[in-house]
């Protein structure tokens, strides 16, 4: 369904455009004038709201780790606009049914499930999925669908593909490395299904406790995502059964406010001068991300882990 809408979005952005280039050649204006503005309509499509969204975030976060220089703010913007129109008009419309990679049956491998965000489906990956992440893991992806529905009926998602890349894997426990929305999805799994098949969860700015701009999206996932909404404050009412490591972007245009990405009793790793969607295609952050992921697992979650495992079989 979200490919399908994407698709759609996009060939009405290139139908604008191109009807905006033939009025202004119509109108008189130099063929180069039309040209660009019918490649920059698309790209503005995104950096409009975007540059919103980093203003209203530097509003709000007044702390003096969060300012920034006009030019340092202006590149955070392009790389983010950038990013967003080809996550949204290229690969996720257009290249997101590729080949799972190969998988290895052996438990000592680190198994990792990549957990995408709000209005997002599995491509939103491909950054680090084309020779980034180490061949080493056993890696998997998911779609979080539907698009716009409660984020509890994503556990019951996450459990068809924990479960598959665990078979598949041999692996015990899997590591969970969820953008945006699919930490809370995480969250969800973990309160239905319990601790018994996850590790560790990699959260990247994810909105623990909501942000400002979920009121202007749209579907019931969003409505909970609110800042200080009844679904987060929900959540935090029991604590987390496995490790939670929170990246977070101290530049992040859409969940603000920014501390809201790091979750109460888990190691925050914070970034700076990265926008929302290019920490899923930085450099930085894939370094420490290759780094948690192949942590041990510590031994007081694993002992809990097996007790579980243990008790269910019983």
């Amino acid at each position: 369904m979200l490919q399908r809408i994407l698709r759609i979005g996009t060939l009405l952005e290139l139908a604008f455009a191109t009807v905006l280039a033939v009025w202004l050649l119509q109108l008189g204006f130099a063929a180069w004038i039309a040209l660009a503005v019918a490649v920059l309509l698309p790209l503005m499509v995104h950096g409009i709201p975007l540059a919103i969204e980093f203003v209203t975030g530097a509003l709000i976060d007044r702390r003096p780790v969060a300012r920034i220089g006009v030019l340092d703010g202006v590149r955070v913007w392009w790389q983010e606009t950038w990013r967003s129109f080809t996550v949204f008009n290229i690969d996720q419309a257009w290249r997101a049914n590729f080949p799972e990679r190969p998988l290895v049956r052996d438990p000592h491998r680190p198994a990792v499930l990549l957990v995408h965000g709000y209005m997002c489906n599995r491509a939103a990956w491909r950054p680090w999925l084309f020779g980034a992440l180490p061949e080493r893991w056993n890696i998997a992806t998911v779609n979080l669908e539907p698009v716009y529905c409660p984020v509890e009926r994503y556990a019951e998602v996450l459990q068809g593909a924990i479960e598959k890349l665990r078979a598949a894997s041999g692996a015990e426990r899997v590591t969970l490395v969820c953008h945006s929305m699919g930490g809370l999805a995480a969250r969800a799994y973990l309160r239905v299904h319990g601790p018994h098949a996850v590790g560790r969860v990699v959260t990247i700015d994810t909105p623990h406790h909501g942000t400002v701009f979920a009121r202007f999206a749209s579907g019931h996932n969003a409505r909970q995502m609110r800042s200080a909404s009844d679904y987060v404050r929900s959540l935090a009412e029991s604590a987390e059964p496995v490790e939670f490591v929170c990246f977070a972007s101290q530049h992040d245009n859409l969940i603000v406010p920014r501390e809201a990405q790091v979750l109460a009793g888990a190691e925050a790793v914070w970034f700076e001068k990265i926008g929302h969607l290019a920490m899923t295609a930085s450099d930085e952050v894939l370094e420490k991300l290759i780094e948690v992921v192949d942590r041990p697992l510590p031994i007081a979650a694993a002992i809990s882990t097996r007790d579980a495992a243990a008790a269910a079989s019983s």
